[in-house]
């Protein structure tokens, strides 16, 4: 691409240079700062933290299959339809959001789905601007979106408390702004990743560390990626870890917990949390695509 080789021209031209981005952590910015030949620039960065979203973290095996690991959103959506709470279910590829989403299809039946759509780049401009549309009424008739990264920068979507990711994102800047599109109305929010150990094989440092984290503040991880600070929040507000820390004794201290828990139950023999799974894992040899447009 052309702007590519801005870096060319500022060395034949003395020219400054403003570059605006949503968001870039530490690595990130280094790599911009060295494409754009900035020396010595002058750095202002926000701090990109959501206060009023609390962050989960949650495994499961490979070989359970989609349909049970979702198994409470799929009741929920079945049972309350248009009623039901609005939820993001962000996939890190085409083919895994295609799989999650022909499973609630198969559980809830073709009348019912018209609650449920999917949105990737492989979507039509029309249905993305059909879902776009929907999204932007707080009473819209999608009350579930399966959707790539596509979905996660350039939209504003109304009324989504709740966000799963599905498998981690590949480095903390996607993490960030697929978590940011819920509680976009400053309501309190919540977001869950849902992983397992086969999906952390390509992730960067960072996200790793995000994944695999059992004891350290989630939010703290987060915002040591941006040099950020931490705001002075309630435990149980927090992040799940902080949450069992938490001695507030407040009436609401125990009532923020996600509403879609996975309960792990394999009825077969699971010998391996690496072992093929045909029903989850499949594509990812084939389909080499993420979706980061």
């Amino acid at each position: 691409m052309w702007y590519g080789r801005l870096s060319e021209a500022r060395s034949l031209i003395k020219c400054p240079v403003l570059l605006i981005t949503a968001t870039a952590n530490k690595s990130s910015r280094k790599k911009i700062q060295k494409k754009f030949a900035m020396h010595d620039c002058c750095e202002l960065i926000d701090n990109p933290d959501r206060p009023n979203i609390k962050l989960f973290v949650q495994k499961y095996k490979r070989t359970v299959p989609i349909e049970s690991v979702l198994e409470q959103l799929i009741y929920l959506v079945n049972e309350k339809q248009r009623l039901c709470d609005r939820y993001i279910v962000f996939c890190p590829s085409i083919a895994l959001c295609s799989k999650v989403f022909t499973a609630f299809r198969l559980e809830i039946g073709n009348q019912k789905i018209k609650h449920v759509e999917m949105y990737h780049s492989k979507t039509t401009d029309q249905t993305k601007e059909k879902i776009r549309k929907d999204l932007n009424d707080p009473n819209g008739q999608v009350r579930i979106l399966v959707a790539t990264s596509a979905a996660g920068m350039g939209v504003n979507f109304v009324g989504v408390s709740y966000i799963i990711n599905f498998g981690p994102p590949k480095d903390m800047d996607s993490f960030v702004q697929q978590v940011g599109r819920c509680g976009r109305d400053g309501t309190q929010a919540m977001a869950m990743l849902i992983f397992n150990k086969a999906q952390c094989r390509c992730l960067d440092s960072e996200m790793k560390d995000y994944v695999n984290n059992k004891s350290s503040c989630r939010r703290q991880l987060i915002l040591k990626t941006y040099n950020a600070k931490s705001p002075d929040l309630k435990k149980h507000l927090c992040c799940d870890i902080c949450e069992s820390f938490c001695d507030c004794k407040s009436d609401q201290c125990k009532t923020f917990d996600f509403p879609i828990v996975y309960s792990e139950h394999d009825p077969e023999e699971v010998h391996s949390d690496t072992e093929c799974d045909e029903r989850i894992s499949s594509s990812s040899s084939n389909v080499s695509e993420s979706d980061t447009d």
